[in-house]
């Protein structure tokens, strides 16, 4: 098990991952977007592994400093893992790889929402989420301002 940032040569292996994690789109478009995101210093795409099999990823975006604060807001938008290797430590290792990725930038807040589905597997990393105006998707917040 192994974590590692994505690359333009990811693209036919995690490709699969985004459609099995839903709402996929047109697969030139998603392509771009992947080139950008990968390109992009204020993002973050990280890819989880078990031998050469690519197995999760995680998407972070950093949304810079603050205009009057100044402190930093990042946000989580994916955290998936195929259902053939979930409780391996894979979404537990992509998550503090982006944590990680997180501290590192001087961030204070990073925020996700999460599918009521993987509630379970944020209680097991102690994290408790909020009630939104989305039911179904309950509101994550890390501030590490606090830690």
């Amino acid at each position: 098990m192994s974590t590692r940032i994505a690359v333009v040569s990811d693209w036919s292996h995690l490709r699969p991952l985004l459609e099995r994690m839903g709402n996929f789109e047109d697969d030139g478009l998603a392509h771009a977007r992947f080139e950008t995101i990968i390109r992009s210093h204020e993002h973050l795409l990280v890819l989880g592994s078990e031998g050469d099999e690519l197995v999760g990823y995680a998407w972070a975006h950093d949304y810079g400093p603050h205009l009057r604060s100044g402190q930093r807001l990042a946000r989580m938008n994916d955290l998936y893992v195929d259902a053939l290797y979930r409780r391996h430590g894979h979404g537990r290792a992509l998550f503090e790889h982006v944590e990680s990725w997180a501290r590192a930038r001087g961030v204070r807040w990073l925020q996700w929402q999460s599918a009521r589905a993987a509630l379970g597997f944020y209680e097991r990393l102690g994290l408790t989420g909020d009630s939104c105006p989305d039911p179904d998707h309950p509101e994550f917040e890390i501030d590490f301002g606090r830690a």
